[in-house]
């Protein structure tokens, strides 16, 4: 009976020592680690303010630093390059981002004002006159790109590209179509900081366009 005692007291010693052992570390594997819920979460709150729905002074900012180029380019035009080869893949490229932010404007219907007058970086939201300042300013450049091409374009080459010209003039007015939905009172604004490029509105045929900011060539 003592012996099987004295047996009982060593298994329990035995087992003991495995318990208590530190884990075993076996040269060359390595254990993958297994990522915490707090690591999880903030990859999750990152995503989330990725998707976040951008604001209209958002929205113009990253269409027009895309733009910018491409109205240098149509600024710079000279009577020797200015062909329809040469100026239609630019003003194509100009539509396309244009286009883009119809499609982020629309997405703002129904916003609460906390998200469409959200700055570019901050928090204080802009007002409807600071708004207005960066939108004049970015259309400014625009109507002015293009009455640089209306200059040395001349015969054919004249008639080809004023229409294509005067269907970018379509999607600005479709941009501010929504913009004037979205922002109450930004008209009264905007309208004199576009009163300089009103000519060059005109002679597109964008009546629309100056209907809707109140101006008349």
């Amino acid at each position: 009976m003592r012996s099987f005692t004295t047996f009982t007291v060593l298994l329990t010693a035995f087992c003991s020592t495995f318990t208590n052992a530190a884990p075993i570390s076996v040269p060359g594997v390595s254990v993958p680690s297994v990522p915490s819920v707090n690591s999880d979460a903030s990859g999750l709150n990152k995503d989330l303010s990725l998707t976040s729905t951008p604001s209209v002074a958002m929205i113009f900012t990253t269409a027009f630093t895309q733009i910018q180029p491409l109205t240098d380019q149509l600024t710079f035009i000279t009577a020797d390059n200015a062909t329809v080869a040469a100026i239609s893949p630019v003003v194509a490229g100009i539509k396309t981002q244009l286009t883009s932010a119809v499609s982020q404007l629309q997405a703002l219907v129904g916003q609460d004002p906390s998200v469409i007058l959200a700055p570019v970086e901050g928090t204080v939201l802009l007002t409807v006159a600071e708004l207005a300042a960066l939108i004049g300013d970015d259309l400014s450049l625009l109507f002015t790109a293009l009455n640089a091409v209306l200059k040395v374009v001349v015969g054919d080459v004249h008639a080809e590209v004023l229409p294509i010209l005067a269907d970018l003039g379509y999607t600005v007015t479709s941009i501010l179509t929504i913009v004037v939905t979205l922002v109450a009172g930004i008209v009264a604004s905007l309208s004199p900081l576009l009163a300089p490029v009103v000519a060059i509105i005109a002679s597109l045929g964008l009546s629309d366009l100056l209907s809707l900011l109140g101006l008349s060539a």
